[in-house]
């Protein structure tokens, strides 16, 4: 290899660092854009098993918890039957007949005793006033055997020893009136009944969709504002807790913006940035946001939660338009990228939701502020892409504690 000299490099270094960048060919362009349309087919296979996968696992979950509703046990408790209290009118004499009669002769020999006794009874007279005196002498009436109805096989004797004889009638109140004591002390056994006990079957799982639909603004160097762009989408939420959800969902936009060459990462490191007044990027998107949602007030009426988590970034078409400074007077340079960049789990995204309820307490209608910052490049130039927007939302609460 030849050496140069001072000055042929000298000529060679100005005749590099003066030579303008190639002039867009379209031809290779469209070469380009001929192998990258093989890419599509399987780039829309893909998509669409993410979407599937997403479906499967909303569905797979309604399921679940559809066939674990409350299941209702009947428990029947049975009692013993009920033994009829005996016919206590008729069995309030517990003297059997042949005692009766017994009562009644013995009645009739003591009132004749206590006449005789009466009839034979000796005066004396007194020795100081002559007056006579009665010198009572009673003759003591046999023990009558009365059997008590409370206790069935033990028996008291009563010996009745009294001067004037009971009446046999007395005697049967004093009874009856015993075994209305003893009666009392009955238990009624309780009817046969038959309880029915509700057991609380697995508690279930709440969950809930949504569809989401809003205004999206994007810009490379303000966080909220931009140029306008729309999304739309649906997100299935599974409740952990009382307070505590998952949701994840899709969402397909579009994130319009403007920015400085200086922000976009160009494939040619030795392009001249300067040259370029800005670029103008339009992008199509399919978010997928993986995020914790919490709880923070409820009533009949409304709710406020909280949400933060991480979205992914899938993008479908990427379109940029480099604009040329005047003084150059070039054409703008225009750059179509499809299904060449990925960004996953790279977006951070925080939002609150204010949800109305309806008067069907499932469904609500929701409006969420959002911001989603960046934590790496997006898109072909790797631009610190953020977002902000107001989402609208219709959500349907499938198993609502």
């Amino acid at each position: 290899m030849k050496e140069l000299n001072d000055i042929d490099f000298d000529k060679a270094f100005k005749t590099r660092i003066t030579e303008e960048l190639p002039e867009f060919e379209e031809e290779s362009w469209l070469k380009m854009e001929t192998k990258l349309r093989k890419r599509e087919r399987l780039i829309y296979y893909r998509y669409a098993s993410i979407l599937l996968l997403l479906l499967s696992f909303g569905m797979g979950f309604y399921l679940l918890n559809k066939d674990s509703k409350n299941k209702v046990d009947t428990i029947v408790s049975e009692k013993p039957a009920v033994e009829q209290p005996k016919n206590i009118v008729n069995d309030l004499n517990p003297l059997s007949k042949s005692e009766e009669l017994e009562i009644t002769q013995h009645n009739k020999k003591a009132n004749n005793n206590s006449y005789q006794t009466l009839k034979n009874q000796s005066l004396s007279v007194n020795p100081i006033d002559g007056a006579p005196v009665k010198n009572e002498k009673f003759t003591p009436i046999e023990s009558v055997i009365v059997q008590n109805s409370s206790n069935s096989n033990a028996t008291k004797k009563q010996d009745i020893t009294t001067g004037i004889q009971q009446p046999a009638n007395q005697i049967l109140q004093n009874v009856i009136a015993n075994s209305t004591t003893n009666v009392d002390k009955i238990d009624t056994p309780l009817t046969k009944s038959k309880t029915e006990l509700t057991i609380k079957g697995k508690k279930k799982i709440p969950i809930s969709v949504a569809i989401v639909a809003g205004p999206d603004f994007s810009s490379t160097s303000s966080l909220i504002g931009g140029k306008t762009g729309v999304s739309i989408g649906a997100t299935v939420a599974v409740g952990i807790t009382k307070k505590l959800s998952i949701q994840t969902g899709i969402s397909f936009g579009s994130k319009n913006y403007s920015s400085s060459a200086y922000d976009y990462v160009f494939s040619n490191p030795n392009a001249n940035k300067a040259n370029f007044s800005g670029i103008e990027a339009a992008c199509e998107v399919v978010e997928i946001p993986l995020r914790a949602s919490y709880n923070i007030s409820e009533n009949q009426k409304r709710s406020i939660e909280l949400n933060a988590g991480l979205s992914s970034y899938l993008m479908i078409k990427e379109n940029y338009v480099f604009k040329y400074n005047k003084e150059l007077n070039r054409a703008d340079r225009i750059t179509d990228v499809a299904n060449a960049n990925q960004h996953y789990l790279s977006v951070v995204e925080l939002s609150a939701t204010y949800n109305i309820k309806l008067k069907n307490k499932k469904i609500a209608f929701g409006i969420e502020p959002y911001v989603k910052i960046p934590i790496s490049g997006i898109g072909e130039g790797n631009v610190p892409l953020k977002s902000s927007g107001v989402s609208l939302k219709l959500r349907y609460d499938f198993n609502k504690n």
